[in-house]
């Protein structure tokens, strides 16, 4: 099999890199730690790029790449720590709606992500409730118009211009809505992640809403967020741990005692291929996980591919962020120097979409299931 990457996707990467290089250093970094860690004008400049609207269909102002080339770009993002939230918005948000019957507040919402002028995001949670499926959030119609009355937990984005889709119970079962993060009735409480970034608990109460999909289909949609969540997730994760891994490569090969570079000690140079190996198997079992998610419906093998590259990506990211910091030893900890951002964004990546002995478990439950 040939795992090298096409023409457009080894494009990307490079546009990707060099916006990034550019555009996340330490200095521009350290401003926007006291603002939620999340640059709009790079949005922007994504967008103008017409990197986030490459999986979008020509309607919505989009290329139509495939999901394997987004993830590329979430590779990269995650090289750099980008302060964007690309999972949120481009999977969680975009992918999982890709099959959704049209219609104009969608298509109009998607436009508008293309544009760099607003967001699409997802509220997948609610309080107290771990899982996804259990939804108390109720809708209502009322002369034609839906609306929304409930909670939502930890909705990136919502402080934005843009719309947000969500799943709510109706009188014939669960549906899956789409409503204006500026429409009234909302209220927003800030909450703040491990890495510093911004979201929302939402109080919703009537806030007017456009049926996307009811029933089955609904929780389709909501599965299919989850799944491609945590396989882009798991590719992020490669470039996370590759980028920590580098790092402390360098660092090491510069930092001396003895008189000779701490890379030459044997413990050392161990440790650092330990982290280069869990890189690599993490990047085989997440290039699994992604081309399952590119075959048409959602099968049992598919479901044990993206659990199993999450779970790598769980166990990768804790080892080789355990294993980088203990090769800077105090550097690593030093707000000055860039390897905390990366450890912080490992263990948001490690627990998105539960933590690695849920994620076994769910796992059993499918192969026993089988």
């Amino acid at each position: 099999m040939d795992f090298s990457l096409n023409e457009t996707q080894n494009q990307v990467k490079q546009l990707a890199a060099q916006i990034f290089a550019k555009e996340t250093t330490q200095e521009r970094l350290r401003a926007l730690d006291a603002v939620g860690y999340q640059d709009s004008a790079l949005c922007r400049q994504l967008a103008e790029s017409g990197l986030l609207s490459l999986t979008l269909d020509d309607a919505s102002g989009g290329i139509g790449e495939s999901f394997e080339t987004l993830c590329v770009l979430l590779e990269e993002a995650a090289r750099y720590v980008a302060p964007v939230p690309l999972l949120e918005m481009l999977v969680t948000g975009v992918t999982a709606l890709q099959g959704v019957p049209e219609n104009t507040a969608l298509t109009d919402a998607l436009q508008v992500l293309a544009s760099g002028e607003g967001v699409v995001t997802a509220a997948l949670y609610e309080e107290a409730q771990p899982d996804q499926l259990s939804v108390k959030a109720r809708a209502t119609q009322t002369d034609g118009q839906w609306f929304l009355t409930g909670q939502k937990d930890r909705v990136p984005m919502a402080d934005s211009p843009g719309a947000c889709w969500t799943l709510a119970q109706t009188e014939d079962g669960p549906g899956a809505f789409l409503f204006d993060l500026q429409g009234p009735g909302i209220h927003r409480e800030r909450q703040t992640t491990t890495s510093g970034e911004y979201v929302f608990r939402l109080g919703l109460q009537a806030v007017p809403a456009v049926l996307l999909v009811r029933g089955a289909a609904a929780l389709t949609l909501m599965e299919r967020a989850e799944l491609f969540g945590m396989a882009a997730s798991s590719a992020m994760a490669v470039g996370v741990c590759a980028e920590m891994t580098r790092m402390s490569a360098t660092y090491g090969s510069e930092r001396k005692q003895f008189g000779k570079p701490i890379a030459s000690f044997q413990a050392v140079a161990h440790l650092l291929a330990d982290c280069y190996i869990e890189t690599e198997a993490l990047r085989g079992v997440a290039q699994q996980a992604i081309c399952r998610l590119t075959e048409p419906g959602i099968s049992d093998e598919t479901r044990e591919a993206v659990l199993t590259a999450k779970i790598f990506a769980a166990q990768a990211l804790h080892r080789v962020s355990h294993a980088c910091q203990q090769v800077h030893g105090g550097t690593g900890v030093d707000r000055d120097y860039g390897l905390f951002r990366y450890c912080l964004m490992a263990k948001k990546l490690e627990l998105e979409f539960g933590g690695q002995a849920r994620l076994l478990q769910r796992l059993g439950d499918l192969l026993v299931a089988a």
